[in-house]
């Protein structure tokens, strides 16, 4: 026993010297190399800085692949929508529909927020998208309104504003019956909530006068729900107002006094007419604007669209404001209206393309423009058929 006992301690005392002895041989000489490896990287840092730079961009590219995996793998907000969406369209076509519905969105919901509550008599989930516009919808109008012309209006752009035809506003207003370019800044103009004509009831006038002046038929008005008419057999109150669908009536032509001297010699026009002023075009050709509103700043130069002696040149009263009629002596007359300045005089000869008055905004008028119209027979022709 007591030889077994000196042995294992014989041993132990070896294992305990071989132990020391490898530690005290390699401790030092593993801090001894990490020693001289700092130093030598610390003496050398500016060797190592392309190196540091590579390896950096390259753990950098690591990171962001691992970051795009990690998020295709969650579900978001839009996509836990669709998953909604889809299986609730799905189930749209089958029999059991309203169940089917109900028993998706409830379980799709569930997955998504665990403590949402979703009712079982849903019929379906409706997933809202963002719009950053707000859509109103076009109502009727319940019956006439009025509008105060501004600056720059013009019959036809107030029809197309509230969807209507220009002469509708021009036969709602006795005003612009007779001109219907012509407005005034300021003016009330009565707007009809459809396409017809206002007739103001007077003495003597029946259902089937009306019906016969403006050629439709007598359902045709009372059949207007705005007129709250019960039959056709009622009586008409005096001063009453009454909408006529559909109802037309005939263009009537102004007239202005015109020359009665002597016609100049060889004051006679080509027949080839061009544009009296360079703008834009605020107002074109239409029933009751038989002519072409172009814009362009006061005292512009007005230049004569074709050759002919003045026939006109003044003051009118019928809302042209300063006004220029050139007589081609063809059968043609051109009118120039709501000038600022005048520089011809009647009588005078003047040839095409001669400067003859200056842009205003004289007479009925909202802003600065020419008022041009191409006459033929005293007829109002449409201007854009013979301007280049």
């Amino acid at each position: 026993m007591r030889l077994l006992r000196r042995q294992s301690e014989s041993l132990e005392r070896e294992n305990h010297y071989t132990i020391r002895s490898m530690v005290e041989l390699y401790v030092p000489r593993a801090f001894a190399w990490v020693a001289t490896t700092i130093y030598r990287l610390a003496s050398d840092h500016r060797g190592w800085r392309s190196t540091l730079t590579r390896s950096s961009a390259h753990f950098a590219v690591l990171a962001v692949a691992v970051l795009v995996v990690g998020l295709s793998n969650i579900e978001w907000s839009a996509q836990a929508a669709a998953s909604i969406a889809v299986p609730v369209q799905l189930a749209a076509a089958g029999d059991n529909t309203p169940i089917l519905q109900s028993v998706v969105a409830q379980v799709t919901m569930q997955e998504l927020v665990p403590h949402a509550s979703v009712f079982a008599n849903e019929a379906a989930l409706i997933i809202r998208r963002a719009q950053p516009h707000t859509n109103v919808p076009e109502r009727p109008r319940l019956g006439v309104i009025t509008y105060t012309v501004q600056a720059g209006d013009t019959v036809q752009g107030i029809a197309a504003l509230y969807g209507l035809d220009p002469t509708t506003l021009q036969w709602s207003n006795p005003d612009l019956e007779d001109a219907p370019d012509l407005l005034r800044i300021g003016q009330e103009i009565r707007i009809l909530p459809i396409d017809g004509v206002y007739h103001h009831v007077v003495d003597g006038d029946s259902l089937e006068s009306i019906a016969e002046e403006y050629k439709v038929e007598v359902d045709a008005i009372v059949g207007c729900e705005y007129n709250l008419l019960e039959s056709r057999f009622v009586s008409l109150p005096l001063d009453s107002f009454l909408i006529v669908p559909g109802g037309e009536k005939p263009y009537v032509a102004k007239v202005v006094t015109t020359y009665a001297g002597d016609v100049p010699i060889d004051a006679y026009g080509s027949g080839q007419f061009q544009w009296p002023v360079l703008g834009v075009i605020t107002q074109g050709y239409w029933y009751g604007h038989r002519a072409v509103d172009v814009g362009a700043p006061i005292g512009s130069a007005l230049l004569a669209s074709d050759g002919g002696y003045v026939s006109f040149a003044g003051w009118t009263d019928v809302g042209y404001g300063y006004l220029v009629v050139i007589d081609h002596n063809n059968g043609y007359t051109t009118y120039y209206a709501h000038c600022s300045n005048i520089y011809v005089f009647e009588g005078q000869a003047v040839e095409r393309g001669q400067v003859i008055a200056a842009v205003g905004s004289t007479g009925w008028s909202t802003g600065p423009h020419i008022h041009f119209e191409i006459r033929y027979g005293g007829v109002a022709q449409n201007p854009f058929a013979y301007l280049p």
